[in-house]
């Protein structure tokens, strides 16, 4: 059985924890070789994941100057406010000045504007697709000798994974910022 598009949507995140049994996997391997689309998706998911581990690595190695340090600090307090058009236009101006002269900015605020399209998009999918247990489906289509015992309903497990990725990235900028 050839898996589909659709549900390497839901299978992306297991493959990338290595949470998938071995043919499944050999699958879902075969499918990133032969799907443009889904290896496009599965390396920009994969780069965030590298880039967020070695970020937090080089935070660890890397003390800048104070007032670089300082105003990489203001950069990373206003950035939500930022890409969510909140912020008065001096700061906004203030933010763009840093970004354009600092790479490590400007690729924090290219991820931040990546996760965000990914979340929009995973959660509209999944919001449009709230009447149907996607993931029990795919998993009992893919293994259907195995019974899998989700008990969330589809918007809730959105809603949850939605909460924890802002916890994951609220906890990120304030552990880059006591550093």
């Amino acid at each position: 059985m050839e898996i589909t598009c659709t549900q390497m949507d839901v299978l992306i995140s297991f493959y990338i924890e290595g949470d998938l049994s071995k043919a499944l996997k050999e699958k879902v391997t075969e499918h990133l070789k032969q799907c443009p689309a889904c290896r496009a998706k599965y390396d920009i998911i994969k780069s965030m994941l590298d880039d967020l581990k070695s970020s937090l690595e080089d935070s660890k190695e890397d003390e800048v100057y104070s007032s670089a340090n300082t105003q990489y600090k203001v950069f990373q307090n206003n950035l939500s406010a930022y890409v969510d058009n909140e912020l008065p236009a001096e700061e906004n101006i203030k933010i763009k000045k840093f970004t354009i002269n600092n790479k490590k900015a400007r690729k924090e605020l290219e991820d931040t504007y990546n996760i965000r399209k990914l979340m929009s998009e995973s959660f509209n999918k999944t919001k449009s697709e709230a009447r149907q247990d996607f993931s029990k489906n795919v998993m009992r289509q893919l293994n259907p000798n195995e019974d899998y015992n989700f008990t969330f309903h589809p918007v809730l497990k959105a809603a949850i994974a939605f909460v924890i990725t802002v916890l994951i990235l609220s906890a990120i900028i304030v552990f880059s910022l006591t550093l």
